[in-house]
């Protein structure tokens, strides 16, 4: 046989055939106990941590400056390493079984477990080393990737970079890209060569230090062969769950025009496709994780080892006089049972938790920024007319003190001009075309000031005002709260920021108020957080975070959403609000949802979660919708 991690994997199959029982078993059996065991721990180690910030929960910038502190950089190490040491418990479970299978020996599943847990204390170690070299490779790019961007990017606000995209923009992006490149590689090279420490620890009883060291030096000479057969593996795990996942859905569809108008029967079929969905990615996943722990132990036999394993693991018989890859029938049926048992119970939560009402506000991104420059009053205008329940806005200070509406620190991305909001006066405000950028059309467009905005807002559509804190704060709280006394609008608004503190400072002014937190990221127990509404962003809206905030009493806003499939999903979700750029699309869509019967509502709210339905290509505008 050829020596080559080639041949390893043709052995790998032929192990696999002969015990695939046992893997399975193996890999059930450890994935059910990170779940109920080793998550808990990792939670109450990661609140422990968390406990000497004096928060109950972090966001954003807050999770990065917890991680650059000396308990955040402790409880990396400890709960990354406790978590990669969880991970590795079921590749050392599967590989303890396909070490006996290669010497023709049979381990049943619950030994190799018992056997991987006689380790722990070498496993866990391994995984905070492994950890701890990451992370010194990982700091040095990372480093030079934050001089690149303080080099190329740091002038202006970074939304002009992000949208004008003048030359630094691709220069700092090309070095950034070269930097990422390289660290990937360096990391794909130096994980072929660790590849070997695990199974040095299991089966020769090295200490981690050594059995790394062990590793790379059996890994020398082969690591570009490792690293093919590392790319194959996850190209071809990837694309068997794609494949897999595509041809669910495509039998879904099919099969929801033979239920004909029963919602019970469509549900059945939608719940049905995503339990299928579910159990043949697990199925996928988990003889992905069998064939790297097979091939894994080929690969060690070949070019390290030789190993060995306790004679008492093995049981009487030999593999060879067991028949390991016939399927009993007991088993066949025992698992269609669970798949149908778990449908009809996909099939009575999609009918209790669908709405038939849609609940949602409509939250107009800076105005209507899709059809006008965003944050001046023609975007303010064309949101109210497009029928928006908030205007959404942000605010902050000039150099003499005047509230206005305007999101970025500068004024490079809507004028070109350089000066700061901060160091603007409202003589320089006058003179800054804040439109044309947009369209010739709207040339005459200037900063608004906050009051202007109450102003065209009042009595039409409430306004949702962000605090902005660019670096300059005198009193903005109170001054926002004096201008929207004075135009009498204090229940036409909320408020919210990205900065928790000045939302509370807010707060104890005007407790009465309603109050909102943006964040995109959260660590801990959001419960913490004394507000009315979350602001999260799309990507972090999934349906298990919604249900959660709102069971802790928060409104749920999902910014930004600017096309009608993800409205329709994140309706389906049960946000309770939509900041968009397109008020008047996301009325459409509104409109659109309340025009379709009980079961169309079914199949937009559930069908497009997992890929049996869609909304058509283009909504009805104005009146036909």
């Amino acid at each position: 046989m050829s020596d080559h991690p080639i041949g390893s994997a043709k052995s790998g199959l032929r192990d696999f055939g002969k015990i695939w029982g046992q893997l399975f078993l193996v890999s059930v059996a450890t994935r059910v106990a990170i779940t109920f065991l080793v998550l808990p721990v990792l939670a109450w180690l990661l609140r422990l941590f968390m406990s000497t910030t004096g928060r109950g929960a972090l966001r954003d910038e807050e999770i990065l400056d917890f991680a650059l502190s000396v308990p955040g950089a402790i409880a990396i190490l400890l709960v990354g390493g406790f978590w990669i040491g969880a991970a590795f418990a079921e590749q050392a479970a599967l590989m303890t079984v396909g070490f006996a299978a290669a010497d023709g020996r049979r381990v049943g599943w619950f030994a190799a477990l018992r056997f991987v847990a006689s380790k722990w204390h070498a496993i866990l170690p391994l995984g905070s080393q492994l950890l701890a070299r990451t992370l010194l490779i990982t700091a040095p790019f990372g480093l030079a990737s934050w001089l690149v961007f303080s080099r190329f990017l740091s002038a202006h606000d970074i939304n002009y970079y992000l949208q004008q995209r003048p030359p630094e923009f691709y220069w700092a992006g090309g070095l950034i890209l070269i930097l990422l490149g390289t660290l990937a590689s360096i990391l794909v090279h130096k994980v072929a060569g660790w590849l070997l420490s695990l199974p040095a620890v299991l089966f020769e009883d090295l200490r981690p230090a050594a059995a790394i060291k062990d590793s790379q030096a059996a890994s020398r000479g082969h690591r570009k062969e490792i690293v093919g057969w590392l790319i194959a593996w996850l190209l071809a795990g990837t694309i068997a769950s794609l494949a897999a996942t595509w041809l669910i859905g495509s039998l879904g569809r099919a099969s929801i025009s033979l239920a004909g108008d029963s919602m019970r029967m469509i549900a059945f079929t939608i719940g049905s496709v995503g339990v299928l969905t579910l159990v043949v990615n697990a199925l996928i996943s988990i003889l992905a994780a069998a064939l790297f722990a097979l091939v894994a132990v080929r690969v060690y036999r070949r070019y390290s080892g030789p190993g060995a394993l306790p004679e008492h693991l093995a049981d009487g018989d030999g593999i060879a006089t067991r028949a390991g890859g016939r399927i009993q029938k007991k088993w066949i049926v025992g698992a269609g049972v669970a798949v149908i048992l778990l449908a009809v119970a996909a099939t009575w939560i999609i009918l209790s938790r669908v709405k038939m009402e849609d609940e949602v506000l409509i939250i107009a991104h800076r105005g209507s920024a899709a059809t006008a420059p965003e944050n001046t009053l023609a975007a303010v205008r064309d949101a109210v007319v497009a029928g928006a329940d908030f205007v959404e806005i942000d605010v902050q200070e000039t150099a003499d003190g005047e509230v206005v509406v305007f999101h970025d620190g500068d004024f490079m991305k809507t004028a070109g001009e350089p000066i700061k909001i901060w160091e603007a006066k409202r003589a320089d405000l006058e003179r800054i075309d804040i439109g044309s950028w947009f369209d010739t059309r709207f040339s005459s467009e200037r900063t608004p000031t906050l009051k202007q905005v109450l102003e065209a807002c009042k009595g039409r559509s409430k306004v949702n005002i962000e605090l902005k804190y660019y670096g300059h704060d005198e009193d903005l709280e109170q001054k926002v709260i004096d201008i929207v006394e004075a135009q009498g609008m204090s229940d036409e608004v909320v408020v919210m920021s990205l900065k928790y503190d000045k939302v509370q400072k807010t707060k104890g002014k005007r407790p009465d108020w309603t109050y909102g937190l943006l964040t995109t990221v959260q660590l801990g127990d959001i419960s913490s957080f004394e507000v009315d509404f979350l602001g999260v962003s799309a990507a972090g809206a999934s349906r298990r975070f919604v249900r959660s905030a709102k069971s802790k009493g928060f409104d749920v806003y999902v910014w930004t959403v600017n096309d009608p499939f993800q409205m329709s999903s994140m309706i389906s979700r049960g946000v309770d609000g939509i900041i968009t750029d397109d008020p008047a699309l996301a009325r459409r869509t509104l409109e659109f949802r309340a025009s379709l019967n009980p079961i169309e509502r079914l199949l937009i709210g559930i069908g497009t979660e997992v890929g049996v339905f869609s909304l058509p290509d283009e909504l009805p505008s104005g009146d036909d919708a």
